[in-house]
C-alpha cells in the first residue's frame, strides 16, 4: 500500500522526502501514519528498482565570508564553516533529494490500481484516490469488482443479523456496519454510472458513422 501511495503521489509532483510524507499523512480518509523510519527505506528500495529518481537537490547556501578576525584560531573556523557549506554538509542542514517518478515506475502504478483483488478496505480508497491513471473501462471494472465484494459482504451480513443469539450490543454493531456497506455501496453506484456515461460518450450504441 505503501508503495502505490508513494508512486501516486510522485506521478502528480515530484517531492522531498518531507513534503512526501506530509502529502501521504494529508491522503482524504486515509490517515497514513508513516515514519520517516519506513518511508526512507521505501523510497531507497523503489528508486534501486528504477521505479522513482532523483531528480534534484535543494543546495545549500553558503554563509557570508566573515571579516578578518584577527586570530587564527577564529580564521581556522570560518574557513571550517565556509568548506563544510560549499560541500552541502554544513552543521545542522542538508540538501534534500527531491524524488520523481520513472516511466517504470508509471507502468506499475498502473499495475498496483489494476489488481484484481479488492478485498483490501484500507487499499482501495487509496486505488480510487490514484485511479485518474486508469482508462475509463479499467475505472469502470474496479468499481464493478468491488460492488460486488460489498454486495457479498452485505449478504452476509444480513444472514448474521437473523442469529437471535446475538446480544443487543453485538447487535448494533452489525446493525453500524451494515449501515456503512450500503452506504459504501450507494457511493459505488455512483461511481459507476459516471464511468458508464464516460463511456457512452466515447463510443455510442452503434458505432460511429462510416
Amino acid at each position: 500500500m505503501l508503495d502505490l501511495a508513494i508512486l501516486g503521489l510522485l506521478d502528480e509532483n515530484d517531492l522531498h522526502g518531507y513534503e512526501l510524507r506530509k502529502r501521504l499523512g494529508d491522503l482524504v480518509g486515509l490517515r497514513l501514519a508513516i515514519s520517516f523510519g519506513s518511508l526512507y527505506p521505501a523510497l531507497t528500495r523503489l528508486e534501486k528498482h528504477g521505479l522513482i529518481t532523483a531528480v534534484s537537490a535543494t543546495p545549500v547556501e553558503a554563509p557570508p565570508r566573515s571579516p578578518m578576525s584577527g586570530s587564527l584560531a577564529g580564521e581556522l573556523a570560518a574557513f571550517g564553516a565556509q568548506r563544510r557549506a560549499a560541500t552541502g554538509i554544513a552543521r545542522g542542514t542538508r540538501g534534500k533529494k527531491v524524488y520523481g517518478i520513472t516511466d517504470a515506475g508509471r507502468r506499475r502504478l498502473v499495475e498496483l490500481l489494476s489488481d484484481p483483488d479488492v478485498s483490501d478496505d484500507r487499499a482501495f480508497p487509496l486505488r480510487v484516490a490514484f485511479c485518474r491513471n486508469l482508462t475509463p473501462a479499467d475505472r469502470l471494472a474496479l468499481f464493478e469488482r468491488r460492488r460486488a465484494e460489498l454486495a457479498q459482504r452485505v449478504e452476509q451480513r444480513s444472514r448474521a443479523q437473523s442469529d437471535g443469539r446475538v446480544n443487543a450490543y453485538l447487535r448494533s454493531l452489525r446493525e453500524r456496519d451494515h449501515a456503512a456497506l450500503a452506504a459504501d455501496v450507494a457511493w459505488l453506484d455512483t461511481l459507476i454510472a459516471s464511468e458508464r456515461a464516460v463511456l457512452a460518450e466515447t463510443d455510442p450504441p452503434g458505432g460511429s458513422p462510416t
